[in-house]
């Protein structure tokens, strides 16, 4: 390998199933997790979008699972719906829509994040809508 194969290799290999602190830092604002496996919304989820509270619950048990709170990093319709108050068939739809962007990929038993994609993409819409005033921390899910 060349010095330069070795610069880039050293400089811009990323780990796909890696995250940044600022990230985990910026989805603690969003998401909590308990230690059964639960996931935790630090915002009033009538704020956030169907989108985004599906992007959410998703990432959020990929990483209960990774941290060892719950035994499979998927989610299935039925969970997100159950979950997030969600009419089942438009959960369907959705994750679906997920599915064709790229964000979810459907496994046996439900689907699974993609991670570092989903991430970037769900923080980026997040923080444009808070500038915007759109969504307001709340601690009312907190409990």
């Amino acid at each position: 390998m060349t010095p330069l194969g070795e610069k880039v290799r050293q400089k811009l290999t990323v780990d796909e199933g890696e995250l940044s602190d600022w990230q985990l830092d910026a989805l603690r604002k969003y998401i909590g997790l308990t230690r059964d496996g639960k996931v935790v919304f630090q915002v009033e989820r009538s704020k956030l979008s169907q989108r985004h509270r599906i992007l959410l619950y998703a990432i959020g048990k990929y990483l209960a699972h990774e941290a060892g709170y719950a035994s499979e990093p998927y989610v299935t319709v039925e969970e997100l719906a159950n979950e997030l108050g969600l009419r089942f068939t438009d959960t369907g739809i959705k994750c679906s829509e997920l599915w064709r962007e790229g964000l979810l990929l459907p496994t046996e038993k439900g689907y699974r994040v993609l991670l570092r994609r989903a991430v970037e993409i769900v923080l980026a819409e997040l923080s444009e809508e808070e500038s915007e005033g759109v969504i307001r921390r709340s601690y009312k899910d907190m409990k």
